[in-house]
Protein backbone atom coordinates (compact mmCIF):
# COMPACT_ATOMS: atom_id res chain seq x y z
CA UNK A 1 0.00 0.00 0.00
CA UNK A 2 0.92 3.39 -0.41
CA UNK A 3 -0.48 5.94 1.84
CA UNK A 4 -0.57 9.66 0.69
CA UNK A 5 2.19 12.18 0.06
CA UNK A 6 1.22 13.44 2.59
CA UNK A 7 2.68 11.46 5.23
CA UNK A 8 5.52 13.14 6.28
CA UNK A 9 7.30 11.87 9.49
CA UNK A 10 10.41 14.44 8.68
CA UNK A 11 8.11 17.38 8.35
CA UNK A 12 8.82 20.14 11.22
CA UNK A 13 5.34 20.81 12.30
CA UNK A 14 4.29 18.38 14.89
CA UNK A 15 0.34 18.59 13.07
CA UNK A 16 1.94 16.79 10.01
CA UNK A 17 4.17 14.31 11.99
CA UNK A 18 0.85 13.66 13.99
CA UNK A 19 -1.30 12.86 11.10
CA UNK A 20 0.79 11.06 9.55
CA UNK A 21 1.63 8.46 12.48
CA UNK A 22 -2.10 8.32 12.37
CA UNK A 23 -2.06 7.60 8.45
CA UNK A 24 0.81 4.77 9.24
CA UNK A 25 -1.27 3.53 12.12
CA UNK A 26 -4.37 3.29 9.56
CA UNK A 27 -2.92 1.22 7.00
CA UNK A 28 -1.42 -0.99 8.72
CA UNK A 29 -4.60 -1.88 10.77
CA UNK A 30 -6.15 -2.76 7.08
CA UNK A 31 -3.20 -4.76 6.16
CA UNK A 32 -3.62 -6.39 9.54
CA UNK A 33 -7.24 -7.16 8.94
CA UNK A 34 -6.71 -8.27 6.12
CA UNK A 35 -4.27 -10.96 6.87
CA UNK A 36 -1.03 -10.01 5.45
CA UNK A 37 2.30 -11.69 6.11
CA UNK A 38 5.41 -9.45 6.50
CA UNK A 39 5.57 -8.97 2.65
CA UNK A 40 2.45 -6.62 3.01
CA UNK A 41 4.13 -3.51 3.33
CA UNK A 42 3.43 0.07 3.51
CA UNK A 43 5.38 2.71 1.14
CA UNK A 44 6.54 6.18 1.85
CA UNK A 45 8.61 8.73 -0.09
CA UNK A 46 10.95 10.86 2.77
CA UNK A 47 8.94 13.59 1.54
CA UNK A 48 9.92 17.22 1.51
CA UNK A 49 13.59 18.93 2.64
CA UNK A 50 12.24 21.72 4.12
CA UNK A 51 15.55 24.19 3.81
CA UNK A 52 18.01 21.42 5.10
CA UNK A 53 17.73 17.98 4.22
CA UNK A 54 20.37 16.91 7.11
CA UNK A 55 17.88 18.39 9.92
CA UNK A 56 14.92 16.37 7.71
CA UNK A 57 16.26 13.12 7.98
CA UNK A 58 17.41 13.71 11.75
CA UNK A 59 13.71 14.65 12.30
CA UNK A 60 12.70 11.56 9.92
CA UNK A 61 15.05 9.34 12.20
CA UNK A 62 13.89 10.54 15.96
CA UNK A 63 9.90 10.54 14.74
CA UNK A 64 10.51 6.83 13.66
CA UNK A 65 12.33 5.52 16.65
CA UNK A 66 10.19 7.49 19.07
CA UNK A 67 6.62 8.10 17.77
CA UNK A 68 6.08 4.57 15.45
CA UNK A 69 4.09 1.32 16.75
CA UNK A 70 6.28 -2.17 16.68
CA UNK A 71 3.26 -2.72 14.28
CA UNK A 72 4.13 0.35 11.58
CA UNK A 73 8.05 -0.48 11.55
CA UNK A 74 7.58 -3.74 10.51
CA UNK A 75 5.84 -2.81 7.48
CA UNK A 76 7.31 0.89 6.60
CA UNK A 77 9.59 0.78 3.79
CA UNK A 78 10.82 3.67 1.97
CA UNK A 79 11.18 4.82 -2.07
CA UNK A 80 13.84 7.33 -3.77
CA UNK A 81 12.30 9.89 -5.61
CA UNK A 82 12.45 11.89 -8.25
CA UNK A 83 13.49 15.18 -6.65
CA UNK A 84 14.53 15.51 -3.18
CA UNK A 85 15.94 12.14 -2.07
CA UNK A 86 17.61 9.07 -4.14
CA UNK A 87 19.31 6.01 -2.80
CA UNK A 88 22.47 7.64 -1.48
CA UNK A 89 20.06 10.00 0.53
CA UNK A 90 18.50 7.30 2.14
CA UNK A 91 20.39 4.11 2.57
CA UNK A 92 22.57 5.49 5.32
CA UNK A 93 19.07 6.35 8.06
CA UNK A 94 17.74 3.28 6.27
CA UNK A 95 20.51 0.94 6.96
CA UNK A 96 20.71 2.22 10.39
CA UNK A 97 17.33 1.52 11.47
CA UNK A 98 16.27 -1.24 9.62
CA UNK A 99 13.96 0.24 6.71
CA UNK A 100 13.80 -1.06 3.52
CA UNK A 101 13.96 0.32 0.24
CA UNK A 102 11.75 0.02 -2.63
CA UNK A 103 14.50 0.90 -5.83
CA UNK A 104 12.63 2.46 -8.21
CA UNK A 105 14.22 2.84 -11.47
CA UNK A 106 12.27 5.63 -13.26
CA UNK A 107 13.00 8.11 -10.59
CA UNK A 108 16.37 6.27 -10.07
CA UNK A 109 17.36 7.99 -13.51
CA UNK A 110 16.09 11.49 -12.92
CA UNK A 111 17.57 11.50 -9.34
CA UNK A 112 20.34 9.24 -9.86
CA UNK A 113 23.17 8.25 -6.92
CA UNK A 114 26.80 8.46 -7.36
CA UNK A 115 26.81 4.52 -7.91
CA UNK A 116 24.65 2.24 -10.67
CA UNK A 117 21.60 0.48 -9.77
CA UNK A 118 23.73 -2.86 -10.08
CA UNK A 119 25.62 -1.30 -7.26
CA UNK A 120 23.04 -0.04 -5.47
CA UNK A 121 20.40 -3.00 -5.35
CA UNK A 122 23.04 -5.37 -3.56
CA UNK A 123 23.15 -3.10 -0.73
CA UNK A 124 19.17 -2.59 -0.80
CA UNK A 125 18.62 -6.09 -0.34
CA UNK A 126 20.70 -6.35 2.77
CA UNK A 127 18.34 -5.01 4.63
CA UNK A 128 14.94 -6.79 2.70
CA UNK A 129 16.80 -10.40 3.75
CA UNK A 130 17.63 -8.78 7.39
CA UNK A 131 13.60 -8.19 7.80
CA UNK A 132 13.20 -11.83 5.69
CA UNK A 133 11.20 -9.68 3.74
CA UNK A 134 10.85 -10.16 -0.42
CA UNK A 135 12.41 -6.91 -2.18
CA UNK A 136 10.41 -5.27 -4.16
CA UNK A 137 11.06 -2.58 -6.66
CA UNK A 138 8.98 -0.07 -8.95
CA UNK A 139 9.28 -0.02 -12.37
CA UNK A 140 7.81 2.87 -15.06
CA UNK A 141 8.72 4.96 -18.34
CA UNK A 142 9.03 8.15 -19.45
CA UNK A 143 6.13 9.05 -22.09
CA UNK A 144 7.43 8.74 -25.53
CA UNK A 145 9.15 12.32 -26.74
CA UNK A 146 10.05 13.62 -23.39
CA UNK A 147 12.38 16.40 -22.58
CA UNK A 148 11.81 18.52 -19.66
CA UNK A 149 12.37 16.91 -15.96
CA UNK A 150 8.85 17.36 -15.48
CA UNK A 151 7.80 15.57 -19.19
CA UNK A 152 10.23 12.80 -17.79
CA UNK A 153 8.44 12.37 -14.85
CA UNK A 154 4.94 11.40 -16.06
CA UNK A 155 4.55 7.60 -16.89
CA UNK A 156 4.83 6.07 -20.17
CA UNK A 157 1.36 3.62 -21.36
CA UNK A 158 3.45 0.60 -20.93
CA UNK A 159 6.96 -0.76 -20.14
CA UNK A 160 8.92 -1.67 -23.42
CA UNK A 161 11.91 -3.49 -21.15
CA UNK A 162 13.03 -5.00 -18.04
CA UNK A 163 16.12 -3.58 -16.44
CA UNK A 164 19.35 -5.61 -16.75
CA UNK A 165 19.81 -5.15 -13.18
CA UNK A 166 16.11 -6.64 -12.33
CA UNK A 167 16.99 -9.57 -9.45
CA UNK A 168 15.62 -12.65 -9.67
CA UNK A 169 13.46 -13.18 -6.86
CA UNK A 170 11.67 -9.79 -6.31
CA UNK A 171 8.17 -8.49 -6.47
CA UNK A 172 7.98 -5.81 -9.63
CA UNK A 173 5.51 -3.13 -9.53
CA UNK A 174 4.71 -2.23 -13.01
CA UNK A 175 3.57 1.94 -12.71
CA UNK A 176 2.11 2.51 -15.86
CA UNK A 177 -1.26 4.13 -17.56
CA UNK A 178 -2.21 0.90 -19.06
CA UNK A 179 -2.08 -0.68 -15.94
CA UNK A 180 -2.63 -4.68 -16.31
CA UNK A 181 -2.29 -4.25 -20.26
CA UNK A 182 1.20 -2.95 -19.42
CA UNK A 183 2.39 -6.28 -17.64
CA UNK A 184 0.61 -8.22 -20.15
CA UNK A 185 2.61 -6.79 -22.65
CA UNK A 186 5.98 -7.62 -20.41
CA UNK A 187 4.71 -10.77 -20.73
CA UNK A 188 4.53 -11.35 -24.09
CA UNK A 189 7.91 -9.40 -25.03
CA UNK A 190 9.88 -11.95 -22.28
CA UNK A 191 7.29 -14.96 -22.47
CA UNK A 192 7.00 -14.63 -19.09
CA UNK A 193 3.75 -16.19 -18.82
CA UNK A 194 0.72 -17.22 -21.23
CA UNK A 195 -1.68 -14.44 -21.74
CA UNK A 196 -5.32 -15.26 -22.72
CA UNK A 197 -5.38 -13.05 -26.33
CA UNK A 198 -8.85 -12.19 -25.60
CA UNK A 199 -7.58 -10.25 -22.55
CA UNK A 200 -5.45 -8.14 -24.89
CA UNK A 201 -5.95 -4.26 -25.91
CA UNK A 202 -3.41 -2.99 -28.63
CA UNK A 203 -1.29 0.24 -27.43
CA UNK A 204 -2.39 3.55 -28.35
CA UNK A 205 -0.72 4.38 -31.56
CA UNK A 206 0.12 7.91 -30.71
CA UNK A 207 0.73 8.04 -27.63
CA UNK A 208 1.15 11.76 -26.19
CA UNK A 209 3.59 13.04 -23.49
CA UNK A 210 0.47 14.59 -21.86
CA UNK A 211 -1.07 13.23 -18.82
CA UNK A 212 -4.69 13.77 -17.52
CA UNK A 213 -3.21 13.11 -13.84
CA UNK A 214 -5.58 12.56 -10.86
CA UNK A 215 -9.44 13.84 -11.64
CA UNK A 216 -9.84 16.69 -8.56
CA UNK A 217 -13.59 17.47 -7.25
CA UNK A 218 -12.49 21.23 -6.99
CA UNK A 219 -14.78 23.73 -8.40
CA UNK A 220 -13.09 25.38 -11.10
CA UNK A 221 -13.18 28.96 -10.40
CA UNK A 222 -10.72 31.52 -11.62
CA UNK A 223 -8.30 29.10 -12.76
CA UNK A 224 -7.74 25.09 -14.13
CA UNK A 225 -5.57 23.01 -13.43
CA UNK A 226 -3.57 22.45 -16.63
CA UNK A 227 -0.91 20.74 -18.36
CA UNK A 228 2.80 21.39 -17.44
CA UNK A 229 4.11 24.16 -19.50
CA UNK A 230 7.47 24.11 -20.45
CA UNK A 231 7.71 27.92 -20.61
CA UNK A 232 6.69 28.49 -16.44
CA UNK A 233 9.40 30.47 -14.50
CA UNK A 234 10.40 27.72 -11.54
CA UNK A 235 10.08 29.03 -8.28
CA UNK A 236 10.45 28.38 -4.69
CA UNK A 237 7.56 27.33 -3.07
CA UNK A 238 7.69 29.74 0.54
CA UNK A 239 6.61 27.27 3.90
CA UNK A 240 3.09 28.27 3.76
CA UNK A 241 2.39 27.23 0.20
CA UNK A 242 4.64 23.93 1.02
CA UNK A 243 2.58 22.76 3.75
CA UNK A 244 0.80 19.42 3.49
CA UNK A 245 2.60 19.33 -0.56
CA UNK A 246 3.62 15.73 0.38
CA UNK A 247 7.33 17.50 -0.10
CA UNK A 248 7.76 16.19 -3.33
CA UNK A 249 9.44 19.19 -4.41
CA UNK A 250 10.27 22.19 -2.98
CA UNK A 251 10.09 23.52 -6.42
CA UNK A 252 6.85 24.62 -7.92
CA UNK A 253 6.07 27.00 -10.91
CA UNK A 254 4.85 29.95 -11.29
CA UNK A 255 1.91 31.18 -13.90
CA UNK A 256 0.25 34.97 -14.40
CA UNK A 257 1.77 35.62 -10.66
CA UNK A 258 -0.06 32.71 -9.58
CA UNK A 259 2.06 29.54 -7.65
CA UNK A 260 1.60 26.43 -8.83
CA UNK A 261 2.79 23.26 -7.31
CA UNK A 262 3.54 19.89 -9.73
CA UNK A 263 2.65 16.61 -8.08
CA UNK A 264 3.38 13.35 -8.93
CA UNK A 265 2.13 13.02 -12.05
CA UNK A 266 3.10 16.03 -14.11
CA UNK A 267 0.40 18.63 -13.34
CA UNK A 268 -0.05 21.67 -11.66
CA UNK A 269 -2.17 21.75 -9.01
CA UNK A 270 -3.37 25.35 -7.53
CA UNK A 271 -1.60 25.60 -3.91
CA UNK A 272 -4.08 28.37 -2.73
CA UNK A 273 -7.19 26.52 -4.01
CA UNK A 274 -5.34 22.88 -3.11
CA UNK A 275 -5.42 24.43 0.71
CA UNK A 276 -9.30 24.28 0.89
CA UNK A 277 -9.64 20.76 0.08
CA UNK A 278 -10.46 18.20 2.87
CA UNK A 279 -7.27 16.22 3.88
CA UNK A 280 -7.45 12.62 1.85
CA UNK A 281 -7.56 9.53 3.81
CA UNK A 282 -5.90 6.45 2.44
CA UNK A 283 -5.77 6.88 -0.66
CA UNK A 284 -4.25 4.12 -2.26
CA UNK A 285 -2.17 3.43 -5.39
CA UNK A 286 -3.82 1.06 -7.53
CA UNK A 287 -0.59 -0.98 -9.34
CA UNK A 288 -0.62 -3.78 -11.72
CA UNK A 289 2.22 -6.71 -10.13
CA UNK A 290 4.26 -8.45 -12.21
CA UNK A 291 6.43 -11.52 -9.91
Amino acid sequence: MHPGQFTQLGSPKKAVVDASIRELEYHCEIMDRMGLGPDGVMIIHMGGVYGDKESTLARFKENYTTLTSDQVKARLVLENDEICYNVDDLLPVCTELDIPIIFDYHHDALNPSAGPPAELIPKIAEVWNKKGIKMKQHLSEPRPGAESIMERRAHADRCQTLPAELPDDVDLMIEAKDKEQAVFELYRIYGLEDVIHDNLRPPDPNPSMQTKGRKSNLKKKTKETVDVDSQAEPVQLSDIEKEGDGGMGDEGIKKNGQVVEIDDVGIEVDVDETKKMPKEKGRVKKKAVAE
